[in-house]
């Protein structure tokens, strides 16, 4: 349990608004293979038409699946790259090579490959090669089952937005214990900035959460906000990793397969 900071602040990941994905790529990072093309145009890497290619296929997703059939299929596409079926395949995963010639795609899935096995020992030496890639981008990359990318491609790509989810939330410790010794208890900012953050994961991710969510945060919001205001029944603010431990058999480490850099700890309310 952290200090005082309740559950909902690990929501998710991506940073996409609520009303959809827009099919363009988001960072420019890894836009250009080179300055120009032939005719002065400029040449987008494999990558980048990878990702523009990914974000139209979970925009379609978004766009024809309604809450409850999009967090099904959010669960399927998860489980390929961390539920048992990738465990009992891992040998295959680690070996499965791109079906391409391009030396940059078979040199990235060598090195998620490489990321993932010394992640999955807790060993931060190897750089995950999508490091530098938007939260919208990595869940592009985790959601697409095309085949574009291999499936230690797209546990890498999770691995990183679990990293980039942990360092926001660490990021409130501070803040809302200020805010809470300040107030007598009260904390209206914390959970406005859950809300915020919730309002910016793509809808492939709020739909992993209770409908009623955004609403509790309003209600938390508002009791905080004012003492004097009907105080709703406790809510857990489910994090990602509790979320995702609810779709794992009983026995299995959730830790080993969502987070293999730092075990999520269990966040309350009240806490």
């Amino acid at each position: 349990m952290i200090n005082s900071i309740p559950g909902g602040m690990r929501v998710t990941l991506a940073s996409v608004s609520q009303v959809g994905h827009s099919p363009a790529v988001a960072s420019s990072q890894p836009e250009l293979a080179s300055p120009v093309g032939s005719e002065g145009a400029p040449v987008l890497s494999s990558l980048s038409i990878q990702l523009a290619a990914s974000a139209k296929r979970v925009e379609v997703l978004e766009q024809t699946l309604d809450r409850q059939q999009l967090k099904v299929e959010a669960q399927r596409l998860r489980h390929q790259i961390l539920g048992d079926a990738y465990q009992a395949q891992k040998e295959i995963h680690n070996a499965e090579i791109p079906k391409t010639t391009d030396p940059d795609l078979l040199e990235r899935a060598k090195q998620a490959t490489l990321h993932v096995v010394h992640s999955d020992r807790h060993d931060r030496s190897v750089k995950n090669p999508f490091a530098d890639l938007s939260r919208e981008q990595l869940n592009f990359i985790v959601y697409d089952e095309s085949g574009a990318y291999t499936i230690n491609e797209r546990r890498a790509a999770w691995y990183q937005v679990s990293n980039i989810e942990t360092h926001w939330n660490k990021g409130l410790w501070g803040p809302a214990e200020a805010e809470k010794a300040a107030t007598g208890g009260r904390k209206p900012g914390f959970y406005t900035e859950v809300l915020n953050h919730y309002k910016t994961l793509p809808l492939i991710e709020q739909a992993d959460y209770p409908e009623e969510y955004e609403t509790r945060l309003l209600a938390n919001i508002k009791e905080d906000s004012d003492p004097r205001a009907e105080k709703p029944k406790d809510f857990k603010l489910l994090t990602l990793f509790e979320i995702l431990a609810k779709l794992k058999r009983p026995g299995k480490n959730e830790s080993e397969d969502a987070n293999p850099v730092g075990n999520a700890p269990t966040l309350t309310k009240n806490s």
